[in-house]
């Protein structure tokens, strides 16, 4: 890893750990909407499978 910080370029990894508030921002919102597309995503799930249960119990 020491060897990787030392080399210059574009991908210099850099001491500190630090965020802008800007950058934090964005991370959050981020966050935010892989939360709410993770959860519509679990509540579309589990309609499809209760509907369809439902469908199974009524047509046998």
């Amino acid at each position: 890893m020491d060897n990787y910080r030392r080399s210059g370029g574009n991908a210099r990894l850099r001491g500190g750990g630090d965020m802008s508030p800007g950058g934090g921002d964005k991370a959050g919102i981020m966050l935010a909407k892989a939360a709410m597309y993770t959860g519509v995503m679990f509540g579309t799930a589990t309609l499809i499978a209760a509907v369809g249960f439902l469908l199974r119990v009524f047509i046998e």
